[in-house]
């Protein structure tokens, strides 16, 4: 069953919608010869392959499926690789505050009654530190089509450095009472092209089956699902939020475009919405990295707190920000590792002009898992080093083994 919740229920200045509960579908299955295998695959063959994916376009990519738990795209990723938030036009000085915490990019709602001046400060503040920011355009212009006034904001703001992008729409497909048509952001995507090629496009969904006829309004795909909420157990929401991500990020790739996941970093008690637990925010942010996201937003700063974001997000930014060119442009080795379980997804990435390895083993499983890692000649003799104790390195260090709780994540180097 699915749980919709609007956007405009939480914020101050009426911004966008979907979130859904957990209760949803059921694990992606898909089946193979063996545990795990690589292939080439046209994207017109994707279809028959991923369940409910909606693929049209034909280039290739490569994939790896598995027996178990989650799916994996080889997508070739570039920098940037931003983390960021989500935070609103007036919190001028959140760049200042959240920057040291290892924060790139923020994506600032602008209130109907913003002032111009109040949009060129934000700015200069972002400037000022080194952040980038996804600038919205202005909603009314775009909910009214209006062509010359969207020319005119590009054309404002389109040289100031802090200008990442374009936010275009805030899920356009779930807005009340009425869906944005595609045509109507098809059109302005084009318009916005016309000023500014330099600069991606991004559009935010939350209903995955509804995406598709968005797809040539943007360059940057997002999409967002809030599943935590109170009173219900850790991780119930897994199976439907890890089938989601995989069928969004596959038409992702499909269709060439780069890829964000909107990750819940907040609470409200009317909407019974909780913070995720430390283990939970851990699984969500290492799943989409290792589903090769492009970029990871949180979703939303001024209704976090500060007390969660000091235990459980910013010490793992700060641990996963010093291997993104590993992740991004180190070579993925991954096939230089064996391990004993088809529950447990593991990525092997070398450290760019260093002789070392970042892995990356993220438990499917909702039940403690043994894992066992051996290395094959490449590795072999090279020192395993982790953030926990509980790492036995196997005789000549040909590997290690650990004790994996539910669906955790570890972060590791080799060398």
């Amino acid at each position: 069953m699915m749980r919709l919740i609007t956007h405009q229920q939480h914020t101050a200045f009426g911004l966008r919608a979907i979130q859904r509960s957990c209760e949803v579908s059921t694990p992606l299955r898909l089946k193979s010869q063996s545990s795990t295998f690589g292939m080439k695959i046209t994207r017109r063959e994707l279809v028959g392959l991923v369940m409910g994916f909606s693929i049209a376009s034909t280039s290739g990519l490569v994939m790896s499926l598995t027996q178990k738990k989650y799916l994996e795209i080889d997508r070739q990723r570039s920098l940037p690789f931003f983390v960021g938030w989500y935070d609103r036009i007036e919190n001028i000085d959140v760049s200042s505050k959240v920057y040291p915490k290892g924060m790139r990019l923020i994506m600032p709602y602008i209130a109907k009654d913003v002032k111009p001046e109040t949009i060129r400060a934000f700015l200069d503040r972002a400037k000022q530190v080194g952040m980038k920011v996804l600038l919205e355009i202005y909603r009314p212009l775009v909910e009214s089509e209006n062509i010359s006034g969207v020319r005119n904001f590009i054309r404002t703001y389109k040289n100031h450095p802090a200008v990442y992008g374009w936010y275009l729409y805030d899920e356009p497909e779930v807005k009340k009472p009425i869906p944005l048509s595609p045509q109507l952001l098809i059109g302005l995507y084009q318009v916005i092209k016309q000023e500014d090629r330099s600069k991606p496009v991004a559009i935010v969904f939350a209903d995955t089956r509804k995406i598709a006829p968005y797809i040539d309004a943007l360059d940057i795909l997002m999409w967002d699902w809030y599943p935590c909420h109170e009173n219900e157990p850790e991780f119930h929401w897994v199976s439907g939020y890890r089938q989601d991500l995989y069928k969004v990020i596959s038409l992702a790739s499909t269709n060439n475009k780069k890829f964000y996941s909107v990750l819940q970093a907040y609470s409200d008690k009317t909407l019974k919405l909780s913070l995720p637990t430390q283990a939970e925010i851990r699984y969500m942010f290492y799943l989409s990295v290792c589903s090769g996201v492009d970029g990871i937003l949180f979703y939303m700063h001024y209704l976090s707190t500060n007390s969660w974001n000091e235990s459980s997000l910013y010490p793992m930014i700060k641990e996963f920000a010093k291997y993104i060119p590993a992740v991004i442009k180190g070579k993925n080795i991954s096939g230089a590792l064996k391990i004993n379980s088809s529950d447990i997804q593991i990525k092997l990435f070398s450290i760019p002009n260093t002789k070392k390895y970042v892995t990356i083993a993220v438990n499917h499983s909702p039940i403690e898992t043994n894992l066992t890692v051996n290395f094959d000649r490449r590795l072999a003799g090279k020192q395993v080093i982790a953030n926990r104790s509980k790492i036995t390195q196997l005789p000549n260090r040909q590997g290690f083994r650990t004790l994996l709780k539910p669906y955790e994540v570890l972060v590791c180097e080799i060398g």
